[in-house]
C-alpha cells in the first residue's frame, strides 16, 4: 500500500512537472510568438521608412532638374549667352531665382565655351575660389553633360528634347550636396542655335533632405553618418555618388509599432498564466489579427504620405513653372506693345494699344502678388528698416493712385498730422506696398464719393488710415476679409474686379514688420482700414545723415 502511494505520488509529481513544463512552454511560446510578430512588424516598418526615404531622395533630384529647366529652357537665356554674357542678368535669372524661389544653396553657370562665369551662393554672387571644393567635385559631371550636349547637335532639337540633364550626390570638402545639371537650350526655333550649350549647376545641401524626411515623412531624428554596417532595426539610407562611391549614410530610429503591441498585450500575457493553453491559443489569434490590421493601417499611412508629398511637389512645381511660363510670354507681349507704340498709329489704334499694355501690366502685377503671397507663407519676407520720410511716402502713394481715382470720378486726398513729420525707422518699401494695396482696394469698391488717406504718430507707433465712402462690407465677412482670394462680394453678380489677394498681402507685410491691420465697415456707407506699425523716430545727427543720403 505504501509502495502504491509512493508510486502515485511520483506519478502526481511527474504530472505536475509535465503540467508546469507545458504551462511554461505555452507561456514561452505565446511570449515568443508575440515578440516574433512585434519584431516582424518593426522590420516591415523600418523597410517601409527606407523605401519612403529613397523615394523622397529620388523626387528631390527630379525637383532639382525641374527647377533648373524652368529657367534653362528659355529663348531669352539662349540669346543672352549668344553674345557677351550679362552677368547681372544671369545672376538675377539663375542665381537669385534658384535661391529665392527654389531654395537652392549654390549655383554655377558655365558659358558655351565651358568657362565658369558665375558662382552664386544664397542669392549672392561669390568668387569661384570660395567655391573651389564644389567646383572641383562637379567638374567631371559638367564635362559629361557638355559631351552629351555636343553629341545632340546633329539635328535641330528644341525644348526638353534638346536639354541634357543629370543629378547626383557629390562631396565637396566635408559637405554633401544634392546637385542638378542642365543645359541652356532654346524653347523653339525662334531663338538662334548656339554652337555649344551653356551648363547650369545648382545644388541643395544634404541637410535639406534631412529636414524633409523629418518634416514631411515623420522620420525621427535623421542624421548624416559615415557608411557603416546596416541593421534590421535601424533606419538607414545609403548615399552614393558618381560611380557608386558611398559618400555616407542617413540614419534614424524607426517607429516601433510592434513594441507598442507587445507592451499593450502585457495584461493578456498575465491572463495566459491563468488560462493556460486556451488563453495562449486565443492570444495567438488576437496577435495575428493585430498584425494584419497594423499592416493594413501601415499601407494606408504610406498612401497618405505619398499623396501629401505629391501635393507638396505639385505646389513647388507650380510656383516655379508659373514664374517662368507666365512671365516669359507676358514680357514678350509687353515688349511688342512698346515696339508698336513707337510706330505710326492713329488715335484709335493708340487707344487700343494702351488697353493692351495696361492689361498686360495688370496681369504682371498679379503674378508678382501671387509670388509674394508664396514668400510670405514661407516666412521669407524680412523687413529692412531705414530712415523713411513718412509724409513724403504718403504723398507718393496718393500721387500714384490719383489718376485712377480721377478716372473713376473719385476724390483722393492724403493728410499727414504734424506729429508724423521727420524720419522714422521702418521698411519704406513694405509700407508703400501696404498702402498701395489698401488704397487700390478702396478705389475698387467705391463707386462714388472719396477715398481719404491719413497718418499720425501715437506714442511709439505710426497709424495709417484708408477711409472710403464705398459699398462697405457685411459684418459676417469681416473675420475672413484678409484671407487669401476672399472678396467682400464673391457672388457671380459681383461688379468689382480683383483676385482677392491685395488685403492678404497688406496683412502679411504689416505682420512681417511687427504691426497689425484691422477693418471697420458699415454696409452702404464705407470702410476704414487702420494700420498700426511700431516705429522709432530718427533723431539728431542720424536724421541729418539720412537726409543727406
Amino acid at each position: 500500500m505504501a509502495g502504491r502511494t509512493s508510486s502515485e505520488r511520483k506519478d502526481l509529481k511527474r504530472i505536475i512537472a509535465i503540467t508546469l513544463a507545458a504551462l511554461t512552454l505555452v507561456i514561452a511560446g505565446a511570449v515568443g510568438l508575440m515578440a516574433y510578430a512585434a519584431a516582424g512588424i518593426d522590420r516591415v516598418q523600418a523597410e517601409k521608412e527606407r523605401e519612403l526615404a529613397q523615394v523622397r531622395l529620388d523626387r528631390t533630384f527630379e525637383g532639382l532638374i525641374e527647377n533648373i529647366n524652368s529657367s534653362a529652357i528659355w529663348n531669352d537665356a539662349v540669346i543672352t549667352f549668344a553674345g557677351e554674357p550679362d552677368l547681372a542678368w544671369i545672376q538675377s535669372n539663375f542665381g537669385d531665382y534658384y535661391a529665392d524661389f527654389m531654395g537652392h544653396a549654390v549655383t554655377l553657370v558655365y558659358d558655351r565655351h565651358g568657362e565658369l562665369i558665375l558662382a552664386s551662393r544664397d542669392s549672392e554672387p561669390v568668387s569661384a575660389a570660395s567655391e573651389q571644393a564644389f567646383v572641383d567635385a562637379v567638374a567631371p559631371l559638367v564635362a559629361e553633360v557638355r559631351r552629351e550636349a555636343a553629341g545632340r547637335h546633329d539635328r535641330p532639337r528644341v525644348s526638353f528634347d534638346a536639354a541634357v540633364n543629370r543629378s547626383a550626390l557629390v562631396r565637396a570638402g566635408t559637405d554633401i550636396y544634392l546637385v542638378g545639371f542642365g543645359t541652356v537650350v532654346r524653347e523653339d526655333l525662334k531663338a538662334p542655335r548656339l554652337d555649344n550649350d551653356p551648363v547650369i549647376v545648382s545644388a541643395k545641401p544634404i541637410s535639406e533632405l534631412l529636414i524633409a524626411l523629418e518634416k514631411d515623412l515623420a522620420i525621427r531624428s535623421p542624421v548624416l553618418t559615415e557608411a557603416g554596417p546596416s541593421q534590421d532595426n535601424q533606419g538607414y539610407l545609403v548615399l552614393k555618388g558618381a560611380g557608386g562611391v558611398v559618400l555616407g549614410q542617413v540614419r534614424w530610429t524607426p517607429e516601433r509599432p510592434g513594441l507598442s503591441v507587445l507592451t499593450g498585450a502585457a495584461p493578456a500575457v498575465g491572463g495566459l498564466i491563468l488560462l493556460l493553453a486556451a488563453a495562449a491559443a486565443a492570444l495567438f489569434a488576437r496577435v495575428r489579427g493585430i498584425v494584419r490590421r497594423l499592416e493594413e493601417n501601415q499601407m494606408d499611412l504610406t498612401e497618405a504620405r505619398d499623396r501629401a508629398e505629391g501635393a507638396n511637389i505639385a505646389k513647388t512645381r507650380f510656383l516655379g513653372v508659373m514664374s517662368h511660363e507666365l512671365r516669359t510670354p507676358l514680357n514678350g507681349v509687353l515688349g511688342m506693345a512698346e515696339i508698336l507704340a513707337m510706330g505710326d498709329l492713329d488715335a484709335k489704334q493708340r487707344s487700343q494699344l494702351a488697353v493692351l499694355k495696361q492689361s498686360g501690366e495688370n496681369l504682371l502685377s498679379l503674378i508678382e502678388r501671387l509670388l509674394t503671397v508664396a514668400k510670405l507663407e514661407k516666412g521669407e519676407m524680412v523687413p529692412s528698416p531705414t530712415g523713411v520720410d513718412a509724409v513724403t511716402l504718403l504723398q507718393t502713394v496718393a500721387n500714384a493712385h490719383r489718376a485712377a481715382a480721377e478716372r473713376a470720378g473719385l476724390t483722393l486726398t492724403a493728410e499727414a498730422d504734424s506729429s508724423i513729420q521727420g524720419l522714422w525707422r521702418l521698411d519704406g518699401d513694405y509700407l508703400r506696398q501696404v498702402l498701395d494695396h489698401l488704397v487700390d482696394n478702396a478705389l475698387r469698391h467705391t463707386p462714388r464719393g472719396s477715398v481719404r488717406l491719413t497718418a499720425r504718430a501715437i506714442g511709439s507707433e505710426l497709424e495709417f488710415r484708408v477711409a472710403d465712402t464705398g459699398v462697405g462690407i457685411a459684418p459676417s465677412r469681416l473675420p475672413e476679409l484678409f484671407a487669401k482670394f476672399v472678396q467682400a462680394d464673391d457672388s457671380h453678380t459681383r461688379t468689382r474686379e480683383g483676385a482677392g489677394i491685395g488685403l492678404t498681402l497688406a496683412r502679411g507685410l504689416v505682420e512681417a514688420m511687427g504691426g497689425a491691420v484691422r477693418a471697420m465697415s458699415t454696409p452702404g456707407m464705407g470702410s476704414i482700414f487702420t494700420v498700426h506699425l511700431p516705429a522709432e523716430r530718427v533723431e539728431g545727427q542720424a536724421a541729418a545723415e539720412q537726409q543727406a543720403a
